[in-house]
């Protein structure tokens, strides 16, 4: 159903219909009376002698609602004759603006629903490619980590192999100078009493040879 279908229907509910013009108007200013010049003249006597036997009092009268305004502006009609043919289409033309308005805001609205749409496509997109790289820079880290772990435990053990092998070679030099002293000691008490006859002698020979030549000079240390 268009928009024209659409105005058309609901002016016929609101109790318009279009004349042979094409112009709406109200159905109760369309339909003719049709009475005769007879009856009307006798209908409208008996009008009035019925409203002169009848007089209303007070009591007899039905009491009035207060009155409350309607929250629609009034409508205005008129004889199709003095309303013009751009106020008789004002409502077609107001209703069309209204679902003019309504279309395009739709369309406005979609446009952003899809601009949306493609941009949390492409963001979840990224997220994914972001999750990819981290989980290959995870990778390569973990395998990184890995092999120097490997190669701080190699080092470790190497640097405790050459600390073992530098305390075991103290501790053994530490025994050879131990020896060493200990042979020496033992050499200089053998050496001792041939160190002092060679002494005596040496001192004795040097005293006499200088009394032999009458040499004056200190005796040895």
């Amino acid at each position: 159903m268009d928009t024209r279908e659409y105005n058309h229907k609901t002016l016929k509910l609101m109790g318009f219909q279009q004349n042979k013009d094409g112009d709406w108007i109200k159905k109760a200013d369309a339909t003719p009376q049709k009475r005769s010049h007879k009856g009307s003249a006798s209908e409208a006597q008996s009008e009035d002698e019925e409203e002169a036997a009848f007089t209303r009092t007070p009591a007899t009268r039905t009491p009035r609602t207060p009155f409350s305004p309607s929250p629609f502006p009034p409508l205005h009609l008129e004889s199709p004759s003095h309303i013009p043919h751009t106020t008789l289409m004002s409502p077609l033309c107001i209703y069309g603006s209204f679902f003019g308005d309504i279309k395009e805001e739709q369309r406005k609205l979609g446009q952003q629903l899809e601009k949306l749409s493609l941009d949390m496509k492409t963001g979840f997109d990224d997220i994914k490619e972001l999750f990819a790289a981290h989980d290959e820079r995870f990778n390569l880290l973990d395998k990184d980590v890995r092999l120097l772990k490997h190669q701080v435990n190699n080092s470790v053990r190497v640097a405790t192999d050459v600390i073992q092998a530098t305390v075991k070679d103290l501790k053994s030099s530490a025994q050879d100078v131990i020896t060493a002293t200990e042979v020496s000691m033992d050499v200089d008490r053998n050496l001792r009493p041939h160190v002092m006859k060679w002494t005596y002698w040496f001192s004795t020979t040097w005293m006499n040879w200088l009394r032999k030549f009458d040499v004056d000079h200190p005796p040895p240390p």
